[in-house]
């Protein structure tokens, strides 16, 4: 079996709109697919756009070859792995505990996995990002608050659960605002978008002279690109919430170091570019939490540690989600599988060469195999509200009933996603 021919769903879910992706087995996105997020929505209605979304990208994998091993899906909030299912999403609240994977393994009959949208993110780095080839990573987010993540071995830290999360509730001062959780000097109270704004507030009160605040008194939206453009041109403010920013992650930095060991620390973009400027102020505030001559042990940790910027950029939780089901292929399949390609035809495409072209072929062949194969999903014995989301529906030839993908493309008159212009993750 060649390895790329396999792949997974990934599902990333934002405040606008969810992104859902066929994920191959080298972590590149080989196509997209976006649905809307319904706010305010009972879970029936708040689902219908992914589940419509996620069929259309399963047909589509499927018809191409994939041998999808998969779901994935990242969520903006807490979960209860115990119960495989959302904990606390305020985005969404009418998904709090509702039984996801139960559906969705019932829908499809596919494994799935859920992950926080930082957890996600983390994984994606640790297999194919910035953190590759190493054992312990630490990732952070700066977003409209803190997020933050801990892989070991390829697998969440489970000791580290309570200073990590979408929301991370590290402290790192005895005073401040107080945070959600009751206490005071929560790093997501310090850097965020509310204490950005409180240092942009502050500064226009004093009268301070910045071009900055120009900018913005212009109706400039406030973004990661504007700070960085103001900095570079030396504006005081922009360069003063750059070293903030950089202070208060040192200090969390600091203490995950102490704690976990991590080898690598990944920053992801969010409110401000993890460019040098913002690495310069982190490892400036790092090393001054160890003092001059920190002990032997620490000073060894520090000295090793890496500090770089994310490597997949927005899609980092997208990847991420699928990672736990791109690993290579068993030798055996399972029962019910499309069967392996004869064993006389694999080793003459494979001695063909040609890359891209061999993997079209072998697609083409699997595809031969399994034409009269369909898939059905069968409607589950409970019988409640939601039944309607797992009815039975073989797939069929003919094209889809209208939803919210958008038309079909050309190249391929039965699926097609609608093409949105931007992200907000």
């Amino acid at each position: 079996m060649v390895r790329e021919l396999s792949a997974a769903v990934g599902v990333e879910i934002g405040s606008s709109r969810a992104t859902i992706a066929i994920i191959s087995a080298n972590g590149q996105v080989r196509e997209r697919f976006e649905a809307r997020t319904l706010r305010g929505r009972p879970a029936r209605a708040t689902l219908e756009p992914y589940l419509r979304a996620i069929d259309a990208a399963i047909q589509r994998a499927e018809g191409a070859g994939y041998a999808l091993r998969g779901i994935g899906v990242a969520l903006p909030g807490k979960l209860d792995q115990t119960y495989r299912r959302p904990f606390l999403i305020p985005l969404l609240p009418s998904l709090n505990h509702f039984p996801l994977c139960d559906l969705l393994e019932t829908r499809y009959h596919l494994p799935v996995r859920l992950h926080s949208d930082v957890e996600a993110a983390a994984l994606g780095e640790y297999a194919f990002g910035a953190a590759r080839n190493r054992h312990q990573a630490l990732l952070l987010t700066v977003q409209a608050v803190v997020g933050a993540a801990l892989i070991s071995d390829g697998q969440p830290e489970p000791t580290a659960r309570d200073c990590t999360g979408h929301v991370c509730h590290l402290p790192v001062a005895n005073t401040g605002p107080r945070c959600s959780c009751g206490r005071r000097g929560c790093i997501s109270t310090l850097v965020s978008l509310e204490a950005l704004q409180r240092l942009i507030q502050r500064a226009a009160r004093k009268g301070e002279s910045s071009s900055l605040l120009q900018r913005l008194s212009n109706r400039e939206h406030f973004s990661a690109q504007l700070l960085a453009e103001e900095a570079a041109r030396g504006d005081s403010l922009a360069l003063s919430i750059y070293q903030e920013v950089g202070h208060w992650l040192g200090i969390a930095v600091a203490y995950y170091l102490r704690h976990f060991a991590p080898e690598v620390v990944v920053l992801g973009n969010g409110l401000l570019n993890a460019d040098e400027l913002l690495l310069g102020h982190l490892r400036y505030s790092l090393l001054s939490q160890f003092g001059a001559q920190p002990a032997a042990e620490e000073g060894q940790r520090v000295q090793a540690l890496s500090i770089v910027p994310a490597h997949l950029g927005r899609d980092a939780a997208l990847i991420g989600s699928a990672v736990p089901f791109l690993a290579p292929l068993p030798a055996h399949r399972a029962e019910g599988e499309p069967s392996a390609l004869p064993s006389q035809e694999a080793p003459a495409l494979a001695s063909r060469g040609g890359g891209e072209l061999v993997l079209e072929e072998l697609a083409t062949a699997r595809r031969r195999e399994g034409r009269s194969a369909s898939r059905t999903y069968r409607l589950p014995p409970a019988s409640d509200d939601l039944s309607w989301l797992v009815t039975e529906r073989p797939q069929s030839s003919g094209p889809p009933s209208p939803d919210d993908l958008g038309p079909a493309a050309p190249s391929h008159p039965r699926l097609n996603p609608r093409r949105l212009r931007g992200r907000d993750h």
